[in-house]
């Protein structure tokens, strides 16, 4: 196969790969009142269900990213796959809180090092120029799935564990491309392995002095952790939120809500457009976190389905306007690039990880309770945090190659 047609390919396998964890998770939106009701849950540890496949990533997504740079992409990810399809397909059979909770955890591996990852493959295949375009595309696919899985989960299935049985399907399908097809580089590109090798492939001190003193590298990772905690407390809580203060139905509640990861994906798309064209991370980041302070705070205050629809879209195409760039940082940051970008990624994605759990079961949640009005203009806050990370980020190089 041609260069330019496999590079096509990859790059494609990897916005699939990081589909079956999102997927899988937001299942458990539409799912929340089954699931909260058979195993006796609390809101908080509804939460901490939703929340769970990133929880053990905190702890791996640093040294995953790390791992990465020194020994290659593909191992690490096929390695992730294989524990995250165990989770998919142990979720079918889990009957308490404690096993699902466990299974959930496993589903989140794939995700994780794919994230951590797609920024040092894509600018490996196809140079940093082009890494804008490519990381908004790939966000996108990262929240597409969630905003399928929320609009079509009551639709498309009877019982749970119908829904669980497809997720582990679509998890085994990807798995077995990702196999077949991806490599870490074009094979033309290492003239003289052993050189190669000792420039592509840094010492784990080299890694860490380097990216755990580079400012961007902590702005960025704040700003996604903001961005991360205001997103899922929304999503999480947004259907049984509407459900409790206006009385609507499961499956209206259901497509309101998937109107926030369809706005993240129309976010993905637009955002890099718009950064293309204001070529300033400072102006954008903060930009996008002051609307998106606006959308959280009015996106919940209305009885009418089809405001509702206009206001959550809203506020998720200003929550998903950023992404592209954040998941572009690692190649475009001064000082980073495709040497040190897995390193990078992995302190990225562990704040970001972070946020998604920390923010909304064990800060927001144990303060608001099922007060949904105080939880979502709380969740506003995230913001004010972000516009102020967004002012103090590096402005970005434009084309770096590590």
């Amino acid at each position: 196969m041609h260069n330019k047609n496999t590079k096509w390919l990859i790059f494609i396998i990897v916005c699939l790969a990081y589909m079956p964890g999102s997927y899988a998770q937001y299942q458990l939106s539409v799912l929340a009142p089954e699931l909260m009701q058979s195993f006796g849950l609390s809101t908080s540890q509804f939460s901490s269900l939703f929340t769970a496949p990133m929880i053990i990533a905190i702890f791996l997504s640093f040294a995953g990213g790390i791992i990465s740079d020194k020994v290659g992409s593909k191992k690490v990810v096929s390695l992730a796959f294989l524990v995250a399809v165990a989770g998919l397909i142990g979720r079918i059979f889990a009957n308490s809180y404690l096993p699902f909770f466990f299974c959930m955890a496993l589903t989140g591996f794939s995700n994780m090092f794919v994230n951590v990852n797609a920024s040092k493959i894509s600018g490996n295949w196809f140079g940093p120029e082009k890494i804008g375009f490519l990381m908004g595309i790939f966000a996108l696919c990262g929240q597409f799935p969630g905003a399928f899985a929320t609009a079509t989960t009551a639709v498309l299935f009877d019982d749970r564990t119908t829904a669980f049985i497809a997720a582990a399907i679509f998890g085994i399908l990807v798995f077995v491309l990702w196999m077949l097809f991806v490599k870490d580089r074009p094979d033309e590109k290492i003239t003289d392995q052993k050189e190669y090798i000792q420039e592509e492939y840094p010492k784990i001190g080299e890694s860490l002095k380097v990216v755990l003193t580079n400012k961007g590298v902590w702005m960025i990772s704040i700003c996604i952790m903001m961005v991360l905690g205001s997103t899922v407390t929304l999503s999480t809580f947004m259907p049984t939120a509407l459900q409790s203060m206006y009385e609507m139905d499961t499956t209206t509640v259901g497509t309101i809500a998937s109107m926030l990861t369809f706005g993240n994906c129309i976010g993905s798309v637009a955002g890099p457009i718009v950064f293309a064209k204001i070529k300033d991370v400072k102006l954008f980041v903060s930009g996008t976190a002051l609307l998106s302070f606006l959308g959280i705070l009015i996106c919940w205050r209305s009885s009418s389905v089809i405001l509702l629809y206009i206001l959550v879209l809203f506020t998720g195409t200003m929550l998903g306007a950023a992404m592209p760039v954040f998941f572009s940082a690692p190649i475009l940051l001064k000082g980073i690039g495709t040497k040190y970008a897995g390193s990078a990624a992995g302190v990225i994605a562990t704040l970001q990880l972070l946020g998604a759990v920390l923010i909304p079961t064990y800060i927001l949640t144990p303060i608001a309770g099922t007060n949904y009005r105080l939880l979502f203009t709380l969740t506003s806050g995230c913001m004010i945090v972000m516009f102020i990370c967004g002012l103090l980020i590096p402005q970005f190089e434009n084309s770096r190659k590590g």
